[in-house]
């Protein structure tokens, strides 16, 4: 048989289509939190921007326990629903009601009971996003053995997940002003969100109910240390997550400083959110078949990564040029590029990880894809988290001024610069870095590596 001939899909279009849906929840869940609960946070609820920051900060740090938890536990299920959808169905009932939670703040009168409230509820958050997402990574290596329909997949995937990241930045501030603003505004907001969300996980449960499985391995008897041993001996992994961090680290810094850098550089509101929802979305949709094509036929997974970490390296680094009374057709240019190298990295990576979680269970002979999903899903949370932290506690060391009902007061100068810097010299760094980690990265095993497994 051809080595050239192509690999049957092993998924019907429901299916396909039904397992990606559940990135629309994801993302949404994502962009709630890094998006909104900052600047919600430091501008409506009076909290300074370093205890803001570090509040988000600790809840995600808080998923270094329940992420590998719930992969130890997701891969040794067994069950009549498989051992991934019974935690897509607890993730689809607590993912929306933490989302709503998190903003619903009752009126305190104590600051340090609102704290503590939005401590307990962020920790809800972080158990519920984790229930879902850590099983729901994970089971791409199962559903499918073909390396063609995983980049197919997962281009479906990132379609979906774009559809998030618009409904966050163009519905979101639509939704805001609608339920009139402030406070009542963005609670309104969260119900509407968390309706989409549990309406899209609840497809992905659904739907994968006929998707092929693996059984648990039965030599899943392991502990802490040789799971970390046998995370660390592989290799491609490694370089994998080094590059995705950078590349989560480039991304979160920007999108925790785009509302802020609106206000102060470009003399705009919440509203860039819509140019950039509009901007992005077309960006991706228009171009995401592009890079299924490239990517199976010309460019591979990994040279994708690269073309596409600098471009958006370059398009972030654009932001230096801009400023006060920046033409609006530039704007939905950059956030249109955004859109274009975002798809590439999003669909080469993603597509990457079942292969790599494939290649374990050659080097090992476990079936532990709930390890590699935890181990990224922490990688992913921990990562975007840091723009918080890094923002609030530059902010704070500035002087930045916190404030309540939606005000922007005017800030320091050190205060505008870290903003700008956090929208380009920073995040164009984190791509070059991340170009450089996934060169390296290749699946050939070497002798020594599989004796080393046995």
């Amino acid at each position: 048989m051809s080595n050239n001939k192509p690999e049957p899909h092993q998924l019907t279009l429901t299916q396909q289509l039904g397992w990606a849906t559940g990135s629309l929840g994801t993302a949404i869940m994502l962009g709630g939190l890094t998006t909104y609960a900052m600047v919600f946070m430091t501008n409506y609820l009076g909290i300074s921007a370093a205890v803001a920051g570090w509040l988000i900060g600790l809840s995600k740090f808080y998923d270094l326990i329940t992420d590998p938890l719930i992969a130890q536990v997701s891969d040794r299920t067994k069950s009549g629903m498989g051992r991934r959808r019974p935690y897509l169905l607890a993730g689809a009932v607590f993912c929306p009601l933490a989302l709503v939670l998190l903003f619903a703040v009752p009126d305190f009168d104590s600051h340090t009971l609102l704290l503590g409230w939005l401590a307990i509820m962020l920790l809800v958050y972080a158990t519920g996003f984790t229930l879902f997402n850590v099983p729901y990574l994970a089971m791409a290596a199962e559903i499918t053995s073909s390396k063609r329909e995983r980049t197919l997949i997962m281009a479906q995937r990132i379609f979906f997940s774009t559809l998030g990241v618009l409904t966050i930045s163009a519905l979101g501030p639509e939704l805001i002003e609608l339920f009139g603003k402030g406070v009542r505004g963005y609670q309104g907001m969260s119900q509407v969100l968390a309706t989409v969300v549990c309406f899209a996980m609840l497809l992905t449960f659904a739907t994968t109910r006929r998707a092929p499985t693996i059984a648990p391995s039965s030599r899943e008897a392991y502990g802490l240390k040789r799971q970390i041993r046998l995370l660390a001996g592989n290799r491609p992994f490694l370089y994998y997550v080094l590059a995705k961090i950078f590349m989560f680290l480039s991304q979160s810094s920007v999108q925790v400083v785009m509302i802020y850098f609106a206000y102060y550089l470009l003399g705009s509101d919440e509203s860039i959110l819509q140019a950039f929802g509009v901007g992005y979305t077309v960006g991706s949709v228009l171009t995401l078949p592009l890079w299924n094509y490239l990517i199976s036929g010309y460019l591979g997974k990994r040279n994708a990564f690269m073309v596409s970490a600098l471009g958006l390296g370059t398009v972030f680094l654009s932001w230096l040029l801009a400023g006060e009374g920046e033409a609006t057709y530039l704007l939905y240019i950059r956030f249109g590029l955004l859109g274009v190298f975002s798809a590439g990295s999003q669909v080469a990576a993603s597509s990457m990880l079942p292969d790599i979680m494939e290649y374990d269970r050659k080097r090992t002979g476990l079936n532990q894809e709930g390890l590699y999903a935890a181990a990224f899903s922490v990688v992913e949370k921990v990562a975007n988290t840091l723009g918080p932290i890094v923002l609030g506690s530059l902010l704070g060391l500035t002087g930045y001024v916190a404030a309540e009902r939606g005000e922007f007061p005017a800030q320091p100068d050190a205060a505008i610069t870290v903003i700008q810097l956090m929208v380009s010299v920073i995040p164009f760094a984190m791509t070059v870095l991340a170009a450089w980690c996934i060169s390296k990265y290749t699946l050939s095993p070497s002798r020594d590596e599989l004796k080393k497994t046995q």
